[in-house]
């Protein structure tokens, strides 16, 4: 059963929010996606891709399981509501034990498997609910049993059950085999029931192991097989029933079967290898290592040959095996292996280790075994690790040595040889100079003989990545406290994991980081990173970057974890996302080029006595460092991107450039000249106004700057004609209206003569936020829904404010007795209403419901809350609390009435943020003819200091447009390219600056007047109370 599904893929240029460098990404396969082999189903999860040296990428996919999220929203979730919240719920008192809260869904409870059993157990043993409530009827308790079991059974899953077995090829996403799914086994039809691994070869053959549903005369049983879009039969190359090759002649051994059939292992060709245990009837015996060879495929062998078994002797040698251990093969099937050596008695653990190289014929040579000497060394081999190969059939490993001091090392075995490549006892010279290291990992080595492992440098306690070139040139790519590339300055490597090595040499890893300069958090304190193919260190993925992950779906990266590198500079990924999404991903890696002058310094001529700044703004992957030069000359301490000349003079005449350089590179900017003049005796503008765009009803401001030798007067102009009484440097409109829309221009005067200046523009718009609303669960205390707005203007305003519970949507647990309050900037509660009609004029509640389009014309329900009132500028709070205590989701909303040039602006939001239904999702309306730059916050952390209790501790905003489309994420401001424009923005409209470092979320986003909707959720499903904020920036 093969099919096949195109995906279009793309290029993302600037993969990453944080580098400008042209990688490729091309997505491979996203969840969510339905399968192309059943339309009712979808993937939930991914194995690790590999991929091959032709771009082929081979991976396992899980789907999901709804039959399972039904079973628990029918049989579980009404269960924990009517039986368990009481204990396990709000305030109850067994919260501490298991919070049934945020499990909502059947995945909540997957992920607490320790939870899930305990649930089970007190179920089944009628502990829960105790003896102080109603006990289950037996059909509702066997029911939840059953589901519960299910669950537990899905969470047992090792990491390696899969549902699907997928390849992709050249922009196609083919299905291999699927579970559910008709396949042909050794020439009969059958249906593939499980799947356990996947791995890639060096052709489209994938390897597999899968088993049969009933029916099948292979049912029920680990097959070994491969696949290849080009053939509807999957290939059998061996089973747990068959019996195995024991000898290197092909002899079958027809007393013994493969019991255990170990995961496919990828070698640099049209093969794989595999470890299996046998048995002798049901007794379990020896267990052996064999390659199957798909270019030689023919009965009765299938391909296998056999390169080392349990309780024989290598190929050639005089050892006796117990066990092989860990294997590797170059293109040529030649390769390395180690086992255990049985030495007579049935303790296995004190066995001795042998290394053993293996051509390819399977003829083995022993390169060393426990006990044996090591090279340059007086001692002996302790253990050994896995072996690398290369193309000649050069053996590269780690060996630890019996001593004191538990010395290591890397060796080479080449052309019969033993030698040393590197030695905890020894330093060996990176860039010139001798370095010593405590400890080694086993290496990866490509076709070349390059060589690369992680290791930890003596000096330092340093984790650090080597590279060894085939001459034995050593180097270092990454350690800890580097500056990791692509992250700002300050930001460094701090653990470091195995490195990738692809066949020109160069090396892929993930990492950790620690440091100051960028915001580190759970977030954004991963990465992935490469070196191009000039040895630059490149940026691939950054935890808490969005990028594009197909077109208008951006996603923010949670981790992203290689698996692969070829030498084409592809690279494998398996990406997670902050919103829960996972995908497979290919990463093109492109050359780091030197960083580009994206914004050149201008040349300037100035007036003695003004304060001067060049600036330049570079592109490319930072961080960037800077030399600010005067007429080719350094200028000592000018080492930032602008520099600035306080009371400058003619002394500081000169040609000005800057080199910005980089980890690859430098760029001299172009020349910026600079020309200090004398005061002028006519006045000369330094600050032209620059025009305004002033909300309507509130202000305008033009400002403008002239030097002379003696006093400067000015006269402001509109449309040409003077101002009166308009003579300073700086002109005010206030309130702006739309009679004062136009062109202005002023004259500066002194003794010396007159100046006019250019003219600037003035436009008077009404964009602004109207008719907000926000929705959320309403409780006691804290868990309130709070919303705030702000009225400006020159008279009162009519607001009409509604607090809606019972008139929501049916399905809602919607509160049944609201009760609105409205406060002012003093704390002081102004007015209140616990039921709509209770007004003194609920008609005009009515009225103004329909003007204002409130509710879509639906009518208020008899428990409702409205008010309408007129309102001074200000600033004021709309509570909206439960009369009774009870708790329900509760909706506050805010419209203006009737036209004047008062207007309702900004709006914040404090209430209890939940999962499902009852997160806190505010609305507002973006009104006017031009776009309209928004500020929104989600402040969790940020309340601590305002004595806020059970704050929601990583909050995350989510944007939706009128049609239900995300247009913006974020999962913690730090995570922002330039989070620093989130305080310059806050500060703008008057908000409090939010705390380096905190995971309080928010975006600035420029928005076309439409309908918007903000809805605020907790990272990972979890809950807190949190403020939410939507501003409108002037």
């Amino acid at each position: 059963m093969k099919t096949i599904q195109t995906i279009l893929s793309f290029a993302a240029v600037g993969l990453l929010s944080s580098s400008s460098f042209a990688n490729t990404f091309t997505l491979v396969s996203l969840s969510g996606d339905t399968a192309d082999t059943n339309p009712e189903q979808t993937y939930e999860s991914f194995s690790l891709p590999e991929i091959n040296e032709s771009g082929q990428v081979a991976f396992g996919a899980r789907f999901e399981n709804p039959e399972l999220n039904q079973a628990f929203q029918n049989d579980l979730l009404p269960l924990f509501a009517e039986s368990c919240y009481k204990c396990h719920g709000d305030g109850g008192p067994r919260l501490n034990n298991i919070d049934l809260r945020p499990i909502l869904t059947a995945q909540d409870l997957l992920s607490r498997p320790n939870g899930l059993t305990a649930i089970r157990n007190r179920i089944n043993n009628n502990s829960m609910p105790p003896n102080s409530e109603p006990s289950l009827d037996p059909e509702t308790k066997a029911q939840a049993v059953a589901t519960l079991n299910l669950l537990i059974e899905v969470a047992n899953q090792s990491n390696t059950h899969l549902d699907a077995a997928l390849q992709f090829d050249n922009g196609q996403l083919i299905t291999l085999a699927a579970k559910g799914e008709t396949a042909t086994v050794n020439g009969q039809a059958g249906e593939i029931e499980s799947i356990r691994s996947v791995s890639a070869t060096e052709s489209n053959n994938v390897a597999l192991i899968a088993t049969l549903a009933e029916s099948h005369p292979l049912d029920g049983i680990d097959l070994l097989l491969s696949a290849n879009a080009n053939s509807q039969e999957l290939q059998l190359h061996t089973h747990e029933s068959t019996a195995p090759l024991i000898d290197f002649s092909g002899t079958r051994d027809n007393s013994r079967r493969h019991q255990i059939l170990g995961t496919p292992q990828s070698v640099p060709a049209n093969a794989f290898s595999f470890w299996s245990r046998l048995r002798t009837g049901q007794t379990p015996d020896e267990s052996g290592l064999w390659i199957v060879d798909l270019d030689s495929i023919s009965a009765p062998l299938n391909g296998q040959r056999l390169v080392a078994i349990g309780g024989s002797t290598a190929n050639g040698g005089a050892l006796t095996l117990e066990a092989p251990v860990a294997s590797s093969f170059n293109a040529t099937l030649a390769g390395a292996f180690t086992a255990s050596l049985e030495d007579g008695d049935e303790n296995s653990f004190n066995n001795d280790i042998a290394i053993w190289s293996v051509d390819s014929s399977s003829n083995a040579t022993l390169i060393a075994k426990t006990g044996d000497t090591a090279p340059d060394s007086s001692d002996t081999f302790l253990s050994f690790g896995k072996p690398a190969v290369d193309s000649d059939g050069d053996v590269y490993f780690w060996s630890n040595l019996l001593t004191e001091n538990e010395a290591e090392g890397l060796y080479q075995f080449s052309d019969g040889s033993l030698a040393t490549l590197a030695s905890t006892t020894q330093a060996i010279d990176v860039f010139g100079t001798p370095r010593t290291y405590s400890e080694f990992l086993d290496p990866v080595v490509n076709g070349a003989g390059d060589l690369a492992v992680l290791a930890t440098e003596v000096l330092g306690d340093l984790q650090t990545i080597l590279h060894r070139d085939s001459s034995g040139v050593w180097s270092i790519v990454a350690q800890t406290d580097m500056q990791a590339p692509g992250a700002q300055s300050g930001v460094t490597f701090n653990i470091l994991s195995s490195p990738h090595l692809n066949g020109n040499g160069q090396v892929a890893f993930q990492a950790s980081l620690s440091g100051s300069g960028d915001s580190i958090s759970d977030t954004t304190d991963t990465g992935a990173w490469a070196t191009d193919s000039n040895g630059f260190l490149a940026l691939v993925a950054r935890a808490g970057d969005t990028i594009e992950v197909r077109p208008s779906f951006p996603a923010t990266i949670k981790s992203a974890t290689i698996s692969g590198f070829n030498t084409a500079n592809q690279i494998a990924l398996n990406y997670s996302f902050t919103n829960g999404a996972s995908a497979i991903a290919i990463v093109g890696l492109a050359d780091i080029l030197p960083p580009s002058i994206a914004e050149q310094p201008a040349s300037e001529t100035s007036y003695d006595g003004e304060t001067v700044i060049l600036s330049v703004e570079a592109e490319g992957q930072g961080p960037f460092e800077y030399q600010w030069k005067k007429d080719g000359i350094d200028l000592e301490g000018a080492t930032n991107s602008a520099y600035t000349i306080d009371n400058a003079s003619s002394d500081n005449d000169g040609d000005y450039t800057v080199v910005v350089s980089s980890t690859s590179g430098s760029v001299t900017s172009a020349v910026a000249a600079l020309s200090i003049e004398f005061l002028p005796s006519a006045p000369v503008f330094v600050d032209h106004p620059l025009g305004d765009i002033a909300l309507l009803g509130t202000q305008a401001f033009l400002d403008t700057r002239a030097v002379s030798t003696s006093a400067v007067s000015y006269q402001w102009f509109f449309e040409g004609n003077a101002l009166p009484g308009e003579t300073n440097d700086t002109l005010t409109i206030n309130p702006a209206r739309a009679e004062n829309e136009g062109t202005y221009h002023v004259v500066a005067t002194s003794a010396g003569g007159t100046a006019t200046s250019a003219e600037s523009e003035v436009l008077v718009t009404d964009k602004r936020l109207i008719n907000v609303a926000a929705r959320s669960r309403v409780g006691s205390g804290a868990n309130v829904l709070i919303a705030g707005f702000v009225v400006i203007g020159p008279e009162p305003k009519q607001i009409l404010i509604r607090g809606l519970g019972p008139g929501l949507p049916e399905g809602l647990d919607r509160l049944s007795n609201p009760r609105l309050e409205i406060y002012n900037s003093s704390g002081e509660m102004i007015h209140f209403n616990n039921s709509w009609g209770e007004n003194e004029n609920p008609g005009a509640i009515t009225q103004a419901s329909l003007e204002t389009g409130a509710g879509g014309g639906k009518p208020l329900e008899p428990g409702d809350t409205a008010l309408l009132v007129e309102l001074e500028q200000g600033l004021y709070t709309a509570i909206v609390r439960s009369e009774d205590d009870t708790s329900g989701i509760a909706l506050v909303e805010a419209f203006e009435v009737g036209e004047n040039l008062t207007r309702l602006v900004n709006v914040s939001s404090r209430a209890f943020v939940g999962v499902g239904d009852e997160v806190v999702i505010p609305g507002f309306i973006v009104q006017g003819d031009l776009p309209t730059r928004v500020l929104i916050r989600a402040i969790g952390p940020g309340l601590i200091k305002q004595d806020v209790a059970g704050v929601l501790e990583f909050p995350e905003i989510t944007v939706y447009d009128f049609f239900g489309e995300v247009i913006a994420q974020n999962d913690g401001w730090g995570n922002l390219w330039n989070p620093e424009t989130i305080n310059e923005a806050s500060a703008l409209v008057g908000a409090q600056p939010i705390d380096e470092g905190s995971e309080d979320a928010a975006l600035i986003l420029d928005l076309e007047p439409g309908l918007y909707t903000v809805k605020v959720s907790g990272e990972n499903q979890t809950s807190g109370v949190a403020l939410v904020e939507v501003f409108a920036i002037p």
